[in-house]
Order: C-alpha cells, then sequence, then structure tokens
C-alpha cells in the first residue's frame, strides 16, 4: 500500500513538474510573440516616420527651388521691361528731335509729319516685338507703350507744329 502511495505521489509529482514546465514553455513563448510584435511595430513607426520626413523634406526643397526660379524670371522680365521701355523712351525723343528738326527747316505739313511719325513707330513696333517675338505678354505690353507713345507724339508734334507756323 505505502509502495503504490509512494509510486501514485511519484506520479502527481513527475505530472506537476510536466504541467509546470509547459506552463513555462507557454509563458516564454508569450513573452517572445509581444516582444517581436513590439519590436515590429516599432520598425514599422520608425520607417513611416522616416520615409514621412523624407517626402516632406523634398517637398519643401522643390516648392523652395520653384519660388526661387519663378522669382528670378519675375526679376528678369522686370528688368527686360525696363531696358526695353528706356530703349522705346529713348528713340521717342529721337524722333520727336528728329521730326521738330524737319518742321524747322522744311514747311512740312502736319499731315507728312504724321506719316513720317507713323513709319518710324512701325518700324519701332516691329523691332521691339522681333527682340522679344517669344514672349507674347511682353510685346502685347510694349505695342500698348508703344501705341500710347505715337498718340502722344502724334499730339505734341501738331501742337509743335501750330506753334510753329503761328511763329512763322
Amino acid at each position: 500500500m505505502i509502495i503504490i502511495m509512494i509510486i501514485i505521489m511519484i506520479i502527481m509529482i513527475i505530472i506537476m513538474i510536466i504541467i509546470i514546465i509547459i506552463i513555462i514553455i507557454i509563458i516564454i513563448i508569450i513573452i517572445i510573440i509581444i516582444i517581436i510584435i513590439i519590436i515590429i511595430i516599432i520598425i514599422v513607426v520608425v520607417v513611416v516616420v522616416v520615409v514621412v520626413v523624407v517626402v516632406v523634406v523634398v517637398v519643401v526643397v522643390i516648392i523652395i527651388i520653384i519660388i526661387i526660379i519663378i522669382i528670378i524670371i519675375i526679376i528678369i522680365i522686370i528688368i527686360i521691361s525696363i531696358i526695353i521701355i528706356i530703349i522705346i523712351i529713348i528713340i521717342i525723343i529721337i524722333i520727336i528731335i528728329i521730326i521738330i528738326i524737319i518742321i524747322i527747316t522744311t514747311n512740312t505739313t502736319t499731315i507728312t509729319t504724321i506719316i513720317i511719325i507713323s513709319i518710324l513707330m512701325v518700324v519701332i513696333i516691329i523691332l521691339t516685338s522681333a527682340s522679344v517675338v517669344n514672349n507674347i505678354m511682353m510685346t502685347t505690353i510694349i505695342i500698348i507703350i508703344i501705341s500710347i507713345s505715337i498718340i502722344i507724339i502724334i499730339i505734341i508734334i501738331i501742337t509743335i507744329t501750330i506753334i510753329i507756323n503761328i511763329f512763322k
């Protein structure tokens, strides 16, 4: 009886030990799985953050480059416009002087003067349009400026002609 009890006790102890070992193994496996999941989550988060940061930096750099290029283009257009306007003003002044000299030296009528102006202005329009043929907007602006200039010059020439004719 005692031997049977001892055998039963030993069997029970062995079963208990096996159960404890199984439980410990299960706990270890669960802990390893949790650690692996946490590591994967951390890696994914880090990768996503890095990718997002890189994308944001690239986008910001591209935007800055585009803004700089646009500013440079605008500055170049402004400088070209100013130069062209100055050239047009100089040409207009020269034309006025030439026409005043023509009026003073000869008995040219107002109509002839206007014809001369028109011819010279057509030449200017052709020259300026040719110089900025690539830029439609600039050409339009220049043609508008020239048209206004033509009107102003015609008015000036008519008044000068009238004054000169009065004093003659």
